[in-house]
Formats: structure tokens, C-alpha cells, sequence
């Protein structure tokens, strides 16, 4: 089997771990950037609007801790990612389930790998490659030789 190499970017487009890890900091800075900056911040979803900047500090500290602890969480997911790439296996396995709530969701496979049988699930980002995925699919997996239980679903990472 050739090295597969998992793109950062789709990492991130599939992975929840992933995403969360970037998209965190983000939305704290832009809310601190419209705080800070505007003096305002629109009420979402029945919440009252923040007004003054009063607000920024906590933007402020929670872009900081976010992404204090965002970027380790990518890093750490990517490189784990890479790494069953590099070091792994391909073992064609079977969807049992997906289902998404909002933009994320969960989908929990079985494979098999030197005669026993393991069930695995990946943290999902909905978008137009997981939403392919379907219970009874036949998928590729990349599956860790030092941990068998650690599988990820190839064609969403490459």
C-alpha cells in the first residue's frame, strides 16, 4: 500500500475534534472583535443583544483559553490521524450507523482485523463526504497495527 497522506484541511472539513479546535477561537475572537470594536453584539436565538463593551473582556478570555487549548487539539488529532496513515493498514469495513445532529454527527462501523472483529466510531463534521455515508456502506479503513481498535475512514481524510 502507498503512504496516504491525510490533508490538514480535510481533517478539519471531517474531523469534530478537529473542527471545534479551530472554529472555537474564531468564534470568540469575532465575538470580541464586535464587542470590543462595534459596541455591539446581536441577540441569537432569544438571547438579549449585548451592547457597550462591557462583553469583551469574556471574549477576549475565552478566544485566549480557546485557543490555548484549541491548537494542541488539532495538532494532537492531526498527527494521530497521520500517524495510522503512515503506520496503518486498509480493512474494508461496514457502516452500522450515521446520524447528524445540526452540522455534526457520529458513525459507527465494524471491521475485521486479524480474525477479530471490532466496532469503531468517528466524531463527524456534516458536509458533502460524510453525508455519503450510509448504514450497510461498504467502507476502506485505515486501521492502527500497534491498536486495532483505532480506525479511521480513508476516503474522508484524503
Amino acid at each position: 500500500m502507498d503512504k496516504l497522506n491525510p490533508s490538514l484541511i480535510r481533517i478539519i472539513q471531517s474531523d469534530y475534534i478537529a473542527m471545534v479546535g479551530v472554529l472555537a477561537p474564531a468564534v470568540f475572537l469575532a465575538a470580541y472583535i464586535a464587542v470590543a470594536y462595534f459596541g455591539f453584539l446581536p441577540g441569537f436565538r432569544g438571547h438579549d443583544p449585548i451592547q457597550g463593551t462591557e462583553g469583551a473582556p469574556f471574549f477576549l478570555y475565552g478566544f485566549i483559553v480557546t485557543l490555548v487549548l484549541g491548537i494542541p487539539a488539532v495538532i494532537w488529532r492531526f498527527k494521530t490521524i497521520q500517524n495510522v496513515f503512515a503506520n496503518g493498514t486498509e480493512v474494508v469495513g461496514r457502516i452500522e450507523d450515521v446520524h447528524f445532529r445540526r452540522d455534526r454527527g457520529n458513525v459507527l462501523y465494524r471491521y475485521e482485523y486479524q480474525g477479530k472483529t471490532y466496532a469503531g466510531t468517528n466524531g463527524i463534521m456534516k458536509n458533502a463526504r460524510t453525508q455519503s455515508l450510509a448504514p450497510g456502506k461498504e467502507i476502506v479503513l485505515i486501521v492502527s497495527r500497534d491498536d486495532p481498535a483505532r480506525a479511521f475512514i480513508r476516503d474522508l481524510y484524503i
